[in-house]
């Protein structure tokens, strides 16, 4: 794998820097000697010379704003944007209050969406930049008791899918799906799911995806992210941990199963307002954006539904 160069990747700006992922990312980002930005609401406290610690509320846009300021003036530029400030929750959507939701959306989807919106024209400017996104495997397969934490991190990746194809001419773009590691906070405050419904309870009899004989290997992950970034060209995702994968997998085979339903019914579905017959470069535009397999994927599949007038 071609590497880039470390120049374009010298700098970056780690939000939930004083736990978890983010703290660990930052760590091994200063052992490789990286510069780090290390924001937070509780102040982070590594003591290195190449690490500016800030207390920053990611809900706040001010407060990104100034962060980002102090950041460039310490050292010249930004080049990485990691995002790993959230919280976790576990409540059924009946059970669930407005004022939660928006607690959680405000801190997982539009503290992302401010430290993106308050970078994206400095690296615009600088035509150089990488944004990776924590959006946890909630984020592309659900859970019991997420209506929530799932909504969010639902939100994370469409938002970093759209980043990803708007941004492609000067930044590098990729979510990273991560599955349980109990050295997070979330690990930490891990409880068993409490309702007082009769009818939610017997959503705990349902066996997860996989059983958990085994324990995700947190600084190993956080090592494969860093190397990730240093590579020149960056998968859309990246799933870590034993489950993440799996649990991706099965919700692609739940979307095939629906294709495939929904292409025997797709003629009806629309009305065909072109004479000429179906040509290649209605879709020469996509191979840019999702690779030539997934091209072919998607000119098949266009061939498959595509009315032809005789």
């Amino acid at each position: 794998m071609e590497k880039i160069n470390r120049e374009k990747i010298k700098t970056w700006f780690v939000t939930g820097a004083s736990s978890g992922f983010g703290k660990e990312i930052c760590t091994q980002l200063l052992q490789r000697g990286y510069n780090v930005i290390a924001v937070a609401r509780r102040i982070p406290d590594f003591i290195h010379k190449n690490a500016l610690c800030l207390s920053v509320d990611v809900t706040n846009a001010d407060s990104v704003a100034a962060a980002v300021k102090k950041g460039i003036e310490k050292f010249g530029k930004i080049d990485v944007l990691s995002n790993n400030a959230g919280v976790s929750a576990a409540i059924t959507a009946e059970e669930e209050s407005l004022e939660h939701m928006k607690e959680v959306m405000n801190t997982n989807f539009f503290g992302t969406f401010n430290t993106v919106n308050k970078l994206l024209p400095h690296f615009r400017e600088n035509k150089n930049g990488t944004i990776i996104n924590n959006t946890s495997q909630s984020g592309v397969s659900p859970r019991l008791y997420g209506s929530a934490y799932c909504s969010s991190k639902y939100a994370i990746e469409g938002f970093t899918s759209v980043l990803r194809m708007e941004t492609h001419a000067f930044c590098r773009v990729m979510a990273f799906e991560l599955s349980f590691f109990p050295g997070t906070e979330i690990g930490k405050t891990r409880k068993t799911i409490v309702t007082e419904i009769e009818e939610y309870k017997q959503g705990n009899t349902i066996p997860p995806p996989t059983v958990h004989l085994h324990e995700n290997n947190f600084k190993n992950t956080v090592a494969i992210i860093i190397d990730t970034v240093e590579n020149k060209k960056l998968p859309r995702h990246l799933l870590l941990g034993k489950e993440a994968p799996i649990r991706a997998g099965i919700e692609v085979g739940v979307m095939q199963e629906s294709i495939k339903y929904s292409l025997k019914h797709a003629k009806k579905s629309y009305k065909d307002l072109y004479k000429i017959s179906f040509k290649k470069k209605l879709f020469s535009k996509q191979k840019e954006f999702y690779g030539d397999k997934i091209y072919r994927i998607f000119y098949i599949l266009g061939i498959k539904i595509k009315i032809r007038k005789k």
